[in-house]
């Protein structure tokens, strides 16, 4: 049954790698939005 077992690893290595991306992706989204939150704030407060 080892290659039974080299494709779970084999699953489990990919699984892995989408979660991690996502992982990734997420926090660049997030950085981004912040980023801009407080650009939009900066410019705000320029305004004033």
């Amino acid at each position: 049954m080892t290659g039974g077992l080299t494709w779970d690893l084999v699953t489990l290595m990919s699984i892995a790698m989408v979660a991690i991306s996502i992982i990734i992706i997420v926090f660049l989204v997030y950085k981004v939005i912040t980023l801009m939150n407080r650009d939009a704030e900066a410019h705000k407060n320029n305004q004033q």
